[in-house]
């Protein structure tokens, strides 16, 4: 719905860089009911039916960002970096969606320092990884499974000129990051990773 407004405030001579005021002003409308008819209007495209490309890579990024909502929620002592990430995430949604918000490399080298810093934390693993242990570690893996669909979308909009390369190598070192702290929080809980072995068939 945000950016439903947000498109048609652009039309009426808002700026792109007053989105958070936007954001607040708006915050009391709870729906237009422009969308009624399977369509919405973003500033990148006017407007397009909701199964579009665009706005299917919207809806990735939305469910990404509700997802790490509630691994903040199961385990706070990460919060601090999961909502930076959530930050990260809305201005990724914004720039797609048609509002240029400077998203840059420092972005991406900050993902990187984290999975250094939490890697250093943990042991080698040698098999895969399945879901499993803390809640909150079964919860970042189903984050990282949601990232990695959003960085698909994110890989159709390149495709079309829709996206940028920023945007898929940030969504990429997430996924990587989640998957590490997914392992970080079982270790941290005394939580044993659950780790895949070939089955032995008779």
């Amino acid at each position: 719905m945000f950016y439903e407004i947000a498109s048609e405030g652009l039309a009426l001579g808002w700026k792109a860089n007053d989105i958070k005021s936007i954001t607040v002003n708006l915050i009391i409308m709870w729906y237009t009911g422009s969308g009624d008819s399977g369509k919405t209007r973003l500033p990148s495209g006017g407007e397009v039916w909701k199964d579009e490309d665009l706005v299917v890579a919207l809806g990735d990024l939305d469910e990404l960002n509700s997802s790490l909502g509630v691994v903040i929620s199961l385990y706070p002592d990460i919060k601090e970096v999961l909502e930076a990430v959530q930050f990260d995430i809305f201005e990724l949604s914004s720039e797609i969606a048609g509002f240029e918000m400077n998203f840059d490399e420092e972005k991406v080298k900050h993902v990187e320092k984290l999975i250094e810093e939490y890697s250093k934390t943990l042991e080698p693993i040698k098999n895969f990884v399945l879901p499993g242990g803390h809640i909150a570690s079964s919860s970042l893996h189903l984050s990282r499974a949601i990232c990695r669909r959003a960085e698909r979308s994110i890989v159709r909009l390149l495709k079309t000129n829709r996206a940028k390369q920023i945007h898929e190598k940030y969504l990429n070192r997430l996924s990587t990051l989640l998957f590490i702290l997914a392992l970080y929080v079982n270790k941290k809980t005394n939580n044993p990773n659950v780790l895949w072995r070939k089955s032995i068939r008779h």
